[in-house]
């Protein structure tokens, strides 16, 4: 059967490359690479003269169907890259993945670097729960919308940022969350490689003051302050029940889980919403 393999490759330091990614690369018939000229300067290191084709962004919905195709009428195995780090993580490929899943053809990783746990891992802070959000969105509304969001649906959170506009994503986190404590790495696992952790205030004064701050990457871990917690709406007082907060939210255009979500946002602990929402359930004979 044939085999599609998700290799990841170094985020900077070649010295990242793993024995069995470089194999894997060989002995493959065809790689599908994000950018072709990226992937051919990693290859010609490693003295790798597999045939390559693109499969980015703009082309993967068309071209997935296409390679897929060909690994099945020739039995050909194929291997995933993108331009660094592990392919569908905030990386093109879950397109291609996902096709050759529904033709039924084995589908393997090949592990390795990753910015997002790179980042995570000299943080400092406990990461026993976190959640990924990859690029967030660019108009300061809408990020600040999302920054609470963010704040009210998860423990800590990893987003990637580019160089030219970190310190605009520092800024608006100090203004919507100004508690928020950040580790901001950059060039992670190059020469220059350097990690930033303190309070958003503090890691944004030491960007702003760094001439060389807009060059290399950036992943960012955020912690949530405790005084940055959502105050309940007016109204929520300690004798409102939690079926009628969840009834509230409700009425007020979310569904069931969201209104959930923001509860748990809001400081309540999730056994006692999980409970109260079968109560409300109940009560609306939906069980």
């Amino acid at each position: 059967m044939p085999t599609l393999y998700v290799v990841a490759t170094p985020i900077g330091n070649l010295g990242d490359m793993t024995p069995r990614a470089v194999e894997t690369l060989k002995n493959v018939g065809l790689i599908a690479a994000e950018d072709t000229r990226t992937t051919q300067k990693l290859l010609s290191v490693f003295g790798i003269a597999t045939p390559m084709t693109s499969c980015h962004e703009h082309n993967e919905k068309s071209k997935a169907a296409r390679i897929v195709r060909r690994m099945v009428e020739t039995a050909m195995d194929v291997a995933l890259t993108t331009d660094a780090g592990t392919p569908c993580i905030s990386d093109p490929g879950s397109l291609l993945v996902r096709e050759a899943v529904q033709a039924g053809l084995e589908v393997l990783a090949v592990p390795g670097p990753a910015a997002l746990t790179a980042a995570l891992s000299v943080s400092g802070v406990p990461v026993e729960e976190f959640t990924f959000y990859g690029f967030l969105p660019r108009g300061k509304g809408e990020l600040k919308d999302k920054l609470h969001d963010m704040r009210a649906k998860s423990k800590a959170a990893v987003v990637h940022e580019s160089p030219h506009r970190v310190a605009d994503l520092l800024r608006c986190i100090r203004e919507a969350l100004p508690n928020t404590y950040v580790c901001c790495s950059c060039d992670l696992t190059k020469r220059f490689e350097r990690t930033l952790r303190g309070p958003v205030s503090e890691v944004l004064g030491a960007i702003e003051n760094n001439p060389k701050a807009e060059k290399g990457e950036y992943c960012l871990v955020l912690v949530w302050g405790k005084e940055d917690r959502p105050e309940p709406p007016d109204g929520y007082g300690v004798a409102m029940s939690l079926e009628a907060r969840l009834f509230d939210g409700l009425v007020g255009g979310l569904c069931l889980r969201e209104s959930m979500d923001q509860l748990i946002g809001m400081g309540e602990k999730k056994n006692a919403v999980y409970a109260a929402s079968l109560r409300l359930k109940d009560w609306m004979g939906e069980r």
